[in-house]
């Protein structure tokens, strides 16, 4: 359906009475420089829910995905480990405009809401571009293919700082548990692995499963650097065997770029969530190698 367009949801869900729980994972497209549209987000959820509501008699629960944004972890060093109960930051943000909406439309309802909040979420989907997995992978495999070692592309300060990644499968389960819970209604829950990392510890690790030396800092912008690449990828997929896959759709560059160059920490605090009862934990090393064994194994990368 186009969420843009309240006949299109309209006629999409028109038989969905059953649906007891809506988890609303949605944004609307933008580009990487430009801020992320307020009105069409905010948009897309009144008009799913408002739709939902008449049809889906026997509502319980929405569930709004959010993430560290919601703390302003784009905007520069901010207070960590963010908790869910620090003021927000004094910017429109279009996850404040949705729960904030969500919040009022929920009020005398007989359904509840609550949201998550994770940060670099890392699926094992392959049709995902916008993976942290891929864009390591496919970044090792173009510098291994041009006899490099594996150079860390982002700063210094963000080589050495703490960051944090949420496996998308320990996500949804998290997901499902607080739209379930009932200790968790109308709250809002970070999210993320928990435990927290520093690139400067985990790249020669990579290094090491890539067959390749661990390299230092070179700061570049992906985005600029790899975009002629694309004829050291198609020799790197016939030397091994590799799955054809369009130059563009391989790696999103930019999203690697947003990734290394935030030059501070970016920790959230989970602790509301074990409170809650939710211990289910993931090792962000493991989590990456178990990801790029995946791609391997599909013969996405070599």
């Amino acid at each position: 359906m186009d969420l843009t367009d309240p006949g299109s949801v309209r006629a999409a869900i028109s038989d969905l009475e059953d649906v007891t729980h809506l988890f609303y994972c949605a944004r609307f497209p933008h580009r990487a420089a430009e801020p992320e549209p307020i009105d069409e987000n905010l948009l897309m959820l009144c008009t799913l829910v408002e739709a939902l509501e008449p049809t889906a008699v026997n509502l319980e629960h929405v569930h709004l995905v959010q993430g560290s944004k919601y703390y302003g972890s784009e905007l520069g060093p901010y207070k960590t480990p963010a908790k869910e109960c620090d003021p927000r930051v004094p910017i429109p943000n279009w996850y404040y405009a949705q729960e904030d909406w969500l919040v009022e439309r929920a009020r005398g309802k007989r359904w509840s809401w609550s949201a998550s909040r994770p940060h670099g979420v890392c699926d094992h989907a392959l049709e995902i571009s916008r993976s942290m997995a891929r864009v390591i992978a496919v970044y090792a495999a173009i510098l291994k293919a041009c006899g490099m070692p594996l150079y860390f592309p982002g700063t210094q300060a963000s080589f050495s700082a703490m960051y944090q990644c949420t496996d998308a499968t320990l996500l949804a389960e998290a997901m499902a548990w607080i739209a379930t819970e009932p200790r968790c209604r109308n709250e809002p829950f970070n999210v993320t692995n928990g435990d927290n990392i520093r690139w400067v510890d985990l790249w020669p690790r990579f290094a090491d499963f890539f067959g390749m030396a661990p390299g230092p800092v070179r700061t570049i912008s992906l985005a600029r650097e790899m975009q002629d690449k694309a004829p050291v990828w198609q020799q790197v997929v016939a030397r091994h065997g590799l799955v054809p896959t369009p130059y563009a759709q391989t790696a999103l560059w930019p999203y690697g770029d947003f990734i290394f160059n935030a030059g501070y920490d970016i920790i959230s605090d989970t602790l509301k969530l074990r409170r809650a009862g939710f211990w289910n934990r993931v090792d962000t090393e493991t989590m990456f190698i178990r990801l790029f064994e995946h791609l391997r194994r599909q013969r996405i990368i070599p």
